[in-house]
């Protein structure tokens, strides 16, 4: 019975000393955090910003702390963050809100659109992580409708579920049977774009599917607006490649699985 009770309060002592360690490194997180906010304040211009923007920062930790993973696309532990990471992070918030306002992200409303032109931007199932996936089928898209797809784009990110808990996402080109004459390279731009410097660490990976060879100067010349460290989240997969990626039940009708469902009636 000694002996036992003594293996007992081991283990009792052993998860408090664990549920300490959770706590101090939400605390430590939280002042980093607060550290950034500040740095953000120092600079801010509220008049550039939504209101809702500026409380969200106020509130919202892991938002916070997404604008300093953004730095380091590779390193999750923000205790690794340097002062210049934290001042990036700041500038950033000041980069992102200003643009957005700009945008006019917030009033933009797709709820109730019927419009077809639109439908080649969905998100449709999980990642193997059980994020949500962003398809866009190349396709049937027309580049002559590009600015308000592009708009479009940014109201499925902005209202996409788990966004208020700073979710990521995996997107998917699917350019089977699209050809250069398809190809809209100034949408590519914006796409790359917006992940880049207007979400905070916000896009997984994306997926470049059945990409043509005939292609491969177009990707060139758009893939150096991407850092090193979004390089490596770049997959090209064809057929049945892309199962490596995500679950086979996941892939939809227009990267040939066995989802039925289209965008595009």
């Amino acid at each position: 019975k000694a002996i036992c009770d003594e293996v007992s309060f081991k283990l009792s002592y052993y998860n408090e000393y664990k549920s300490y360690l959770s706590i101090m490194a939400v605390v430590f997180e939280k002042a980093i955090c607060d550290e950034v906010r500040e740095k953000f304040h120092a600079l801010a211009d509220p008049a550039k910003y939504y209101e809702a923007d500026v409380e969200r920062i106020k509130t919202d930790d892991v938002y916070v702390s997404r604008f300093l993973t953004h730095q380091k696309e590779d390193e999750a532990d923000v205790s690794k963050y340097t002062a210049k990471d934290k001042d990036e992070a700041a500038k950033m918030i000041d980069s992102v809100f200003t643009w957005r306002k700009t945008q006019g992200i917030r009033d933009l409303d797709y709820s109730d659109t019927k419009d077809e032109k639109l439908k080649c931007l969905f998100f449709k199932n999980k990642d193997n992580e059980g994020d949500n996936i962003l398809w866009m089928e190349v396709n049937p898209y027309d580049k002559s409708h590009r600015e308000e797809v592009q708009k479009y784009l940014l109201w499925l990110v902005e209202n996409r579920e788990g966004e208020k808990e700073c979710t990521q996402i995996s997107c998917v080109l699917a350019l089977t049977d699209v050809g250069l004459t398809q190809a809209d390279v100034e949408f590519i731009k914006f796409f790359i774009n917006y992940f880049m410097y207007y979400t905070p660490d916000t896009m997984k990976k994306i997926v470049i599917h059945n990409m043509h060879w005939l292609l491969n100067g177009v990707w060139k010349m758009v893939s150096v607006l991407l850092s090193e460290g979004a390089k490596k989240r770049v997959i090209f997969a064809k057929n049945t490649d892309i199962y490596n990626t995500f679950p086979k039940e996941s892939v939809v009708a227009c990267c040939g699985g066995p989802d039925p469902y289209r965008g595009i009636a």
